[in-house]
């Protein structure tokens, strides 16, 4: 009977209990979400709507990155590469063939599928600082080709005025289409990023991140497990960046530099580089100095350089953890 008292006494407590306030909180968080995007699709303005679906879009793509960097640790600087040729994708074939949502979606999502087994095979071979810089001049290449093909993508002045995007007889130029197709987009992308987290393949990455031999040893396919992780944040992105052109009419080579994709890095290191949400927490953040802030200085990149030497000091983990029950610094 004593034996018996104490292996009850000695046993680990539910793991139920200790993840109940956590969901209680990530309910909340989710139902405040729904909120929030309820009220801005019904009261706000042109421009605030706008701003939300530029939230939206680069929030997809930075989301897609977290899930390279924080579930497979490869820290990619062609990310942008992917975004902005799935934008300039999707604007050129609505100059040609008309901007049909299903035609220009598939051309986004179809252009950031490839480019991200691409880069898969890329890191196949490499790790590391090594990976970093293939993926550098690997999107560099992308940059390079915007730049100087001027027939088609514009070179320097980039694209303008394309047709606005139509679906079933609809116009979807207006701000409010625009952001309700982009919140689509993003709840799509995470559910897709979500599950393939939680699926075997999405653990086996984080094995493949954490012990690459070990993973062999057991007859993982690190080739297998690499690529498809790209292959899903690839489409994801290119899904975001398929709608991007149409918010302002207009796209610019900058979108497929470098800069873009340390951009992308930078938005998912304030909001949580391990977390899907933090990727739209990041970028919220960003583009909200960028946007407002940069009309009172002209150093708000300075603001921005502030903000991410706290995240990384104060909250390494991103904003996104920081009100967390039960976190640890």
């Amino acid at each position: 009977m004593n034996k018996t008292v104490n292996a009850t006494a000695n046993a680990p407590l539910p793991m139920a209990s200790s993840q109940q306030p956590y969901s209680k909180l990530r309910l909340a968080y989710s139902l405040a979400t729904i909120a929030a995007l309820a009220l801005l699709a019904l009261y706000g303005d042109r421009f605030a709507l706008r701003f939300a679906t530029e939230v939206l879009l680069i929030g997809t793509a930075v989301m897609s990155l977290n899930l390279l960097i924080g579930q497979g640790g490869l820290v990619s600087l062609g990310h942008g590469a992917l975004f902005g040729t799935a934008a300039y994708s999707a604007a050129i074939v609505a100059q040609h063939w008309g901007a049909s949502l299903p035609v220009v979606l598939s051309a986004g999502m179809a252009t950031g599928a490839i480019l991200g087994v691409l880069t898969a095979l890329i890191s196949l071979r490499t790790s590391g600082l090594f990976f970093l810089t293939l993926s550098l001049v690997f999107g560099q290449l992308f940059w390079e080709l915007v730049f100087r093909w001027r027939d088609v993508t514009g070179g320097a002045d980039g694209l303008r005025s394309f047709p606005k995007l139509t679906w079933l007889g609809l116009q979807l130029s207006e701000p409010l289409a625009l952001y309700l197709l982009s919140t689509g987009v993003a709840g799509l992308s995470w559910l897709a990023l979500h599950s393939f987290n939680k699926a075997p393949i999405g653990q086996a990455l984080i094995g493949t991140r954490d012990q690459p031999i070990r993973m062999a040893a057991l007859g993982y396919q690190l080739s297998r497990i690499r690529i498809a992780a790209f292959l899903v944040a690839g489409t994801a992105t290119g899904a975001a960046g398929a709608l991007y052109p149409f918010i302002n009419q207009s796209l610019s080579p900058e979108i497929v530099h470098w800069s873009m994709s340390a951009t992308l890095i930078i938005m998912g290191v304030i909001g949580g580089i391990s977390t899907l949400s933090g990727g739209f927490i990041g970028a919220a953040v960003y583009l909200f100095i960028q946007t407002y802030l940069s009309s009172y200085t002209d150093r708000w990149q300075l603001i921005i350089g502030l903000i991410f030497v706290l995240t990384i000091l104060l909250m390494p983990k991103g904003i996104a953890y920081a009100f967390r029950p039960g976190r640890r610094p």
